[in-house]
Order: structure tokens, then sequence, then C-alpha cells
């Protein structure tokens, strides 16, 4: 099904499904329950835009490990500013920054070996 789609749309919808699985795993932290729906909505988009990156990188070059590179800094540099963001009085800084950046890692692996380039013209 992924080889159907095209890069970026790979990298689109591969983040959003990991984003939303990983801001669901806020539901392990009790002090982050009241804040669910905020957090899967921002965590959704974070995995988007990581996918669109890696996605757009993959239609223009194609190497597995940088695109883990590019996957991987695009998932830090989406999520850095929401890990920065005490919750309740309490950061949650590597919690936040290890998924994000395993996202964007993944994503940017998927991005490079699943779905189509552009046609050559």
């Amino acid at each position: 099904m992924l080889n159907n789609l095209n890069k970026p749309l790979v990298g689109i919808v591969l983040g959003a499904i990991l984003g939303l699985f990983d801001g669901s795993t806020a539901m392990l932290y009790p002090d982050s329950r009241p804040l669910i729906v905020s957090i899967l909505i921002g965590s959704t988009f974070k995995g988007l835009f990581t996918g669109l990156v890696a996605g757009f990188f993959a239609r223009k070059f194609q190497s597995i490990p940088i695109g883990i590179l590019i996957g991987l800094l695009a998932g830090m540099a989406f999520t850095y500013p929401i890990a920065i963001e005490p919750v309740n009085g309490k950061s949650y800084f590597l919690e936040i920054m290890i998924p994000g950046s395993i996202l964007g890692a993944v994503v940017g692996f998927a991005t490079q070996r699943f779905g189509k380039s552009p046609a050559i013209s």
C-alpha cells in the first residue's frame, strides 16, 4: 500500500499515525491526563510535519542513512519547543524528545524505502 503513494504522502500518513501513537503514551503519566486532547493533537501534527520534511527530502535525494538523519533532525526540531515547556511544574524533556526523535528516524527511513519517486521527464 505504501508503495502506491508518493514519498511526501507516505511521510504525512506514517508521521501522523506514529504521532498519534506517540501522544497516546502520555496517558502513562497521570499529570498529563487532563491535557491529553491537546497532547494528541500536537503529537499528530508534529509527526505530520516531520513526515512532510522527510518525504520532500526523499523525493530529491535517495540515501537511507541521510534520510534517517534528516527525519531524526526534523523530529527533534519539531519536538524541542514542546519538550522545553514544563507540565504542571515538572519537566518531561527526555520523555518527549526521545520518542519524537525516534518517530523522525522511522519516518525518515520509511520515506526513503517506500513510496513512488517522481517520474523523470
